[in-house]
């Protein structure tokens, strides 16, 4: 009796750790082990941060202390970046405060736009569900060859603020399905799917995820579906740019209002259009010039849009289910913070 409830036990062992090596391995695992998400995730674009000591939380004044500051960028979500889609720059205190004599001097746009050494690659996983992990990029204040340094003598210690504002271009994709019925309305008991329910939704790991995917009928030969894009990252959003502009993040007002937590938007369904009609409509966004896809300009309102569509379908079908993609493009902005307290130096007596 002992004996078979000690097998018993190391047989529910051996299952217990195929299921944590399945959840460590990126997802539902089937039959050969390999996930069935299709993304990893998550709600980060960039981690951004200073590189420890760079600069210092402490220098002195009167020209003793020279220093550099380097910005150390992350891609935790699964969108790659490449060098000409990413702007730092350094802000927060007065260049020529910090600006040292001959040969260390600097410009003031040593600081403004500087990209990263890198492309910034995001997280993948493989088809065996491992996750690989992205690489670290740097950018460097003022330059490699050039330093910081606090130049005139102070009353006292003072505390500035190295701020790294981040712009770069960053995109979401989403992936769900639709369920096409040959009888949209009697729909049959042993149906292959429901064409009136929610369906789950994937979305890639980026600080704007696509959620909520609902579907419904709207007649014979149509369905209507919808899903919310919700920013649930911490920066803010801007329209991006065409596609080979670089990122851009206004500072000014005006400017800012017109482009500030806008989206660009494209769906897919992937069904052709209809004598030579869009088949696929969506509310606030246009045909593209072969009508089979919707696609525009979207604003979020606290931070969400719900996208409703109808597809119109082909009268002679038959029952499917059918993939769904759904893409977001926007330009976003974050930083980071560092506070520099600057000593005074007491002169000898």
């Amino acid at each position: 009796m002992r004996k078979n409830r000690n097998l018993i036990l190391i047989a529910f062992s051996a299952v217990f750790l195929l299921f944590i090596a399945a959840c460590d391995r990126g997802g539902v695992v089937v039959g050969g082990g390999a996930p069935t998400t299709p993304f990893i995730g998550g709600t980060q674009g960039l981690e951004i941060s200073f590189l420890e000591g760079n600069p210092p939380e402490e220098v002195t004044d009167g020209d003793t202390f020279p220093f550099q500051a380097v910005v150390k960028l992350v891609n935790n979500g699964e969108f790659n970046i490449g060098q000409d889609k990413v702007k730092v720059s350094l802000i927060g205190f007065l260049p020529s405060d910090f600006r040292l004599g001959d040969p260390n001097v600097f410009v003031n746009t040593d600081l403004i736009d500087k990209p990263p050494e890198d492309e910034l690659r995001g997280k993948k996983k493989d088809s065996e569900g491992n996750i690989l992990e992205p690489i670290e990029a740097f950018v460097t204040f003022p330059t490699e060859l050039k330093s910081f340094g606090f130049k005139e003598s102070i009353a006292g210690n003072t505390v500035f603020i190295f701020r790294a504002d981040v712009c770069y271009e960053y995109e979401t994709n989403a992936l769900s399905e639709i369920c096409v019925l040959e009888n949209l309305v009697d729909v049959r008991d042993d149906a292959i799917c429901d064409p009136s329910e929610s369906k789950t939704i994937f979305s890639s790991g980026s600080p704007v995820q696509v959620t909520s995917f609902k579907q419904n009928v709207a007649g014979r030969n149509k369905i209507q579906f919808s899903f919310d894009i919700v920013h649930s990252g911490q920066g803010t959003l801007f329209k991006p740019g065409a596609e080979d502009n670089a990122p851009n993040c206004p500072k000014d007002s005006s400017t800012r209002r017109r482009v500030e937590n806008r989206v660009f938007a494209t769906i897919s369904t992937g069904l052709d259009n209809i004598a030579g009609t869009a088949s696929l409509k969506c509310v606030g966004l246009g045909p593209d010039e072969n009508k089979k896809v919707a696609s525009g300009v979207l604003t979020l309102v606290d931070g969400k849009r719900t996208v409703t569509c109808t597809q119109n379908l082909e009268e002679d079908r038959t029952d499917f289910k059918k993939n769904i993609d759904i893409n977001v493009k926007f330009n976003y902005l974050e930083n980071v913070d560092q506070e520099v307290l600057v000593k005074h130096l007491v002169d000898d007596p």
